[in-house]
């Protein structure tokens, strides 16, 4: 496998955290990362991280479930 193969476009990730039953604000509060580079993704402005790719591919693998924190002001 290639480093080209385990990159992810901004559709694969919202397939990917859709089939987790993620939303764009859980999969920012799950990953630790702002809502805006979430979007960031997903306009493909910018490459999803290879280690982002590979977690959210292995949880779909071994149907790991998410625990999204709850939403807390200022805490990004």
């Amino acid at each position: 496998m290639t480093w080209q193969d385990r990159l992810m476009t901004g559709d694969q990730y919202m397939i990917a955290i859709h089939r987790l039953g993620m939303t764009q604000a859980g999969s920012a509060r799950f990953l630790g990362i702002s809502e805006r580079q979430v979007r960031r993704y997903v306009r493909q402005e910018i490459d999803v991280p290879i280690a982002t790719a590979l977690l959210l591919r292995c949880m779909l693998l071994h149907k790991e479930r998410p625990i999204i924190p709850k939403w807390r002001a200022g805490a990004y």
